[in-house]
């Protein structure tokens, strides 16, 4: 007969259905992750060797080696986060202290894309996982946030907001780009509770012909849920220029339901249901089985309580 202990995790872990359901997701390696170290790794092994005649070798080496063990980076640290932070090895246990110096050795880009990976399974995850989603998600913020002073942290997502605008403008649409694109929206994302904006500011963002900082706005509204802004953010679900953009508008209203008022709540359920109708060429986002479905039909059920 099992004990109660057995049948229910404690305060401090996870439980064995949230771990079942997340590694039938994480064992698969991000498609973009995969594109961007499988070129590193045909990279590695290709030497050139001159003198009189130019010479053409494929060889592995360390340096392949060491790439092809960061493909399973996502994976490995997203496994660790759900054992609770602790494994055990023969030398002694490695502890979610002693990982944090490891997690800030990797580079910003990686730790954004990390952080908007795991949101995007957030997004999807049943109820009852999306607490231990939570839980790694904000262990990839607070190691991100840690890199940028804290004097820093406005300059820094202003400066990511310009990049994204930039991103969309010289990039072509491919791996490159939505890599790029998403590691920025997880850096905001991991900043915006470092950062101080006035409502004024926080609502001209909001409404700027400028996809970087529309960015950044979404980013501080999704994290305040300040259903202030909430026409502002009903507007750009309306009238997003992108699914991407679309999605970070519906998180943000998720955030902001409990606090709207009949009139919004219509207005928000108006939105939804013409997004719904999955039309690219009329911008309309919300198509079937995606993520932003899945938020749909939670807002939805918010809209109905």
């Amino acid at each position: 007969m099992n004990s109660k202990s057995d049948k229910e995790p404690g305060n401090n872990q996870i439980s064995r259905e949230a771990v079942d359901w997340l590694l039938k997701r994480i064992i698969h390696i991000p498609k973009n992750w995969l594109i961007i170290s499988s070129i590193f790794i045909l990279l590695s092994t290709f030497q050139v060797n001159g003198g009189e005649k130019l010479t053409f070798k494929f060889q592995v080496t360390n340096t392949t080696a060491i790439f092809l063990a960061l493909t399973w980076l996502p994976s490995i640290l997203k496994i660790f986060a759900l054992t609770g932070g602790a494994v055990k090895t023969p030398a002694g246990e490695i502890t979610g202290s002693s990982m944090m110096p490891m997690l800030q050795s990797l580079t910003g880009d990686t730790l954004g894309y990390l952080i908007e990976q795991t949101k995007l399974a957030e997004d999807v995850a049943p109820p009852q996982q999306q607490l231990e989603m939570r839980q790694i998600r904000h262990e990839w913020q607070k190691a991100y946030a840690s890199t940028v002073p804290g004097s820093e942290a406005r300059q820094q997502i202003e400066r990511l907001s310009q990049r994204y605008k930039e991103l969309r403008s010289s990039l072509p649409s491919g791996a490159k780009r939505t890599f790029e694109m998403e590691s920025i929206a997880g850096r905001m994302r991991a900043l915006a509770p470092e950062v101080n904006f006035s409502a004024s500011e926080v609502n001209n963002l909001l409404k700027s012909n400028d996809q970087g900082k529309r960015l950044l706005g979404l980013s501080i509204t999704e994290w305040s849920g300040d259903a202030n802004y909430f026409y502002a953010v009903l507007s750009i679900i309306n009238n997003s220029e992108t699914a991407f953009e679309q999605t970070c508008a519906l998180r943000a209203a998720q955030k902001m339901v409990s606090q709207l008022n009949e009139q919004q709540k219509k207005d928000l359920l108006s939105a939804l249901i013409h997004q719904r109708n999955f039309n690219e060429a009329e911008k309309c986002w919300i198509r079937p089985n995606s993520n932003r479905w899945a938020l749909s039909d939670r807002i939805l059920s918010l809209l109905e309580k």
